[in-house]
């Protein structure tokens, strides 16, 4: 027994030391530069890391020129000793070149937080070479923060560490740090709303070994019923049962994920189903959302999605936090009726 209870705080200490190496010199994220080879100046390249365990790594490359769309492809990788090695090979279509190899490190100077990482590569194909380097940006939301508006109900600023003035908790969620996060069930508002206009921030967590649905799995249910997913889908394309999508309905028309430990923001705005004086309801609920700023469904019609609250329909109705088994922390809610 004690060998057993050794072993799980040995793994426990290792999976959270691997996290903080992330955190300080990260591999997953956004990564932005240029073609250095004077022959290649006139096209683009961006990439998108993805974790798949502690120590492998997904590279997705897009790569674009004038007057072509970019062409998004795959890489893998692996860290050793400090370094992340990637290669593989591509196709980036006849416009672009067509068939290259490709290989790429990923490395950082200097110690900690203050870490400078650079991804440096090569594209070889037939008789052309394009080098490339990149660096590790940051991509804020526009509404990271943003304070309420006159006429916003406040549902948590971090302040309430109970969250009994606004939620219906059992309790089991916590408050850290300013976050309130999942813990075991989900959590809804006492005060039900109508038309109304929400800012929701959420930061989903790094699980590089879990994969689809158990990737830092949470939903924002409006009115319990309508759900916007949360989950880990970043460089994923859009899917209904990915980060944004309305679950089981619509995959958004844009992709605005960023990559799990960095904040992001839902704004949403809703408009509550309608109903004659015989309670039969003459219009569906209707949704605009931006995730990061971005809009990803554009007054789009709801049917009621399965995970909330249930019942039916209703002119009015709790916002709905879900819980799906992984701690997801939540800030700056608030909701701003509609006349």
């Amino acid at each position: 027994m004690i060998r057993k209870v050794c072993l799980a705080a040995l793994t426990l200490a290792l999976a959270v030391s691997l996290a903080a190496a992330q955190s300080e010199r990260p591999v997953m994220g956004n990564w932005q530069g240029e073609f250095a080879s004077a022959t290649w100046k006139d096209k683009t390249i961006r990439a998108q890391v993805v974790g798949e365990s502690w120590d492998e790594y997904r590279a997705v490359l897009f790569v674009g020129a004038k007057g072509v769309d970019e062409q998004r492809v795959e890489i893998k990788g692996k860290t050793n000793r400090g370094v992340t090695h990637f290669e593989g090979q591509v196709d980036l279509s006849e416009k672009l070149g067509g068939i290259f190899d490709v290989t790429g490190d990923i490395a950082y100077t200097g110690q900690g937080r203050e870490a400078q990482g650079a991804f440096n590569g090569v594209f070889k194909g037939k008789g052309e070479e394009g080098a490339f380097a990149l660096k590790r940006v940051l991509i804020k939301s526009p509404t990271l923060g943003i304070k309420p508006p006159a006429g916003a109900i406040v549902l948590f600023d971090g302040t309430d560490a109970t969250l009994s003035a606004n939620w219906v908790n059992r309790p089991v969620w916590v408050v850290q740090n300013g976050l309130m996060k999942t813990e075991g069930y989900s959590i809804y508002t006492k005060e039900s709303f109508g038309d109304a206009e929400y800012h929701i921030e959420f930061t989903i967590p790094y699980m590089p070994r879990e994969r689809g649905q158990a990737r830092g799995n949470s939903g924002v249910y409006i009115q319990g019923r309508y759900e916007i997913q949360v989950l880990d889908s970043f460089a994923d394309h859009p899917e209904n049962n990915l980060c944004g999508g309305i679950y089981q309905q619509a995959a958004p028309i844009a992709y605005a994920c960023l990559p799990p430990l960095e904040t992001q923001t839902y704004d949403i705005a809703f408009l509550a189903p309608r109903f004659d004086a015989n309670g039969n309801k003459i219009k569906d609920a209707e949704i605009t959302v931006k995730q990061n700023g971005v809009v990803i469904h554009d007054h789009l019609a709801l049917k009621i999605t399965p995970g909330g609250l249930g019942g039916k329909e209703a002119p009015t109705g709790p916002l709905l936090l879900q819980d799906h088994g992984n701690s997801v922390p939540f800030g700056n809610v608030w909701v701003k009726p509609l006349k």
